[in-house]
């Protein structure tokens, strides 16, 4: 008994192919902006389609070649007519600007709550905003600002389960670029995601810093002030490159995770490391420093710079926690 061999379909090529094309239309911007959320909508019709070729696309290989050039065909049409339709793209990434004037503001306290995508955070040139800022980004941007003379501003994105069905199809970079007033003294909280994150600091007028980091790497570059300061950092998986001022008394404390934390210390400054717990990690203190206490084993306990007690600037590195990764001063 002989069997007919079935032919193989040219429907999923032609599907592939058409994909292709209809990406490239998009870039060119031939069609409208649109979405994943969007082309859900054509869910029935796709089903059937699969049907069609189920059925009737293995008889012969150009029968699911035209299911598959109808099906493109019909989709790029959609897309076409949308906007006469009434259906526009949803979500997707999107470009905020937000600014805040700096009114009879005499301090500022920043909540920041950054997300996946990489942040740069500076001072800006002009004395007339508090804060000034180009997002472009997907999802909620939430940007509140209270207060008359001391201002908290509150910065953040929310993602839903739902975003994920908002992606538009072009590969647009997104990114936080944020600048902040120099001349406001300012406190700054930091929780920072899975981006990276560089602060550059040195142009302000930081009271103090918070700073709770993830798996992105972070920079940070802390500003020389007249006025003693401190700075917590926790670092997550991500490394940390912390840029400590001459000129400035501060005190850092820094809780390590899995990351690599480096960080340069002026060689003008005195400098007394206290280190409280003995990490998995290692720890590579400048050369020359006296024990001041602790074991032999360096693990734990305190070291200085000669003439530290007598020294016109001091910087103080409390290291409470330590994890896995090496922590190197110098």
């Amino acid at each position: 008994m002989e069997y007919k061999r079935k032919s193989a379909s040219f429907f999923w090529p032609i599907v592939l192919i058409g994909v292709g094309v209809i990406l490239l239309l998009r870039n060119l911007e031939i069609i409208p902006a649109f979405n994943l959320s969007m082309l859900l909508r054509l869910w029935p019709l796709i089903l059937v389609v699969i049907g069609l070729d189920i059925l009737f696309g293995h008889r012969a290989s150009w029968v699911g070649g035209v299911i598959g050039l109808v099906a493109i065909g019909g989709i790029i049409a959609f897309l076409m007519l949308s906007p006469s339709l009434g259906i526009k793209e949803t979500g997707g990434t999107k470009t905020d600007t937000i600014s805040e004037p700096i009114g009879a503001a005499t301090s500022a306290r920043y909540y920041f709550e950054f997300s996946s995508d990489p942040v740069e955070v500076n001072t800006l040139a002009d004395n007339y905003h508090l804060i000034s800022g180009t997002i472009t980004h997907s999802g909620t941007l939430n940007f509140d600002v209270n207060g008359t003379t001391d201002k908290v501003v509150h910065l953040s994105q929310i993602t839903t389960s739902n975003d994920c069905l908002q992606w538009n199809f072009v590969f647009t970079e997104q990114r936080w670029d944020i600048a902040l007033n120099p001349n406001v003294p300012s406190e700054l909280i930091v929780d920072g995601g899975s981006g990276s994150v560089n602060l550059d600091l040195s142009g302000m007028k930081l009271t103090s810093l918070q700073a709770a980091m993830g798996s992105g790497s972070s920079n940070f570059d802390l500003p020389v002030s007249d006025t003693p300061y401190s700075a917590i950092i926790e670092s997550g998986s991500g490394s940390v490159e912390i840029t400590l001022p001459a000129e400035t008394d501060l005190e850092l404390t820094l809780d390590s995770g899995s990351g690599s934390v480096n960080i340069s210390v002026p060689s003008t400054s005195g400098l007394r490391i206290e280190v409280m717990d003995s990490g998995s990690g290692s720890l590579n203190i400048p050369g020359g420093m006296e024990q001041i206490g602790g074991g032999a084993d360096m693990e734990t306990g305190a070291w200085q710079t000669a003439g530290f007690d007598t020294a016109a600037n001091k910087i103080t590195i409390k290291i409470f926690n330590r994890g896995s990764g090496s922590i190197n001063i110098h």
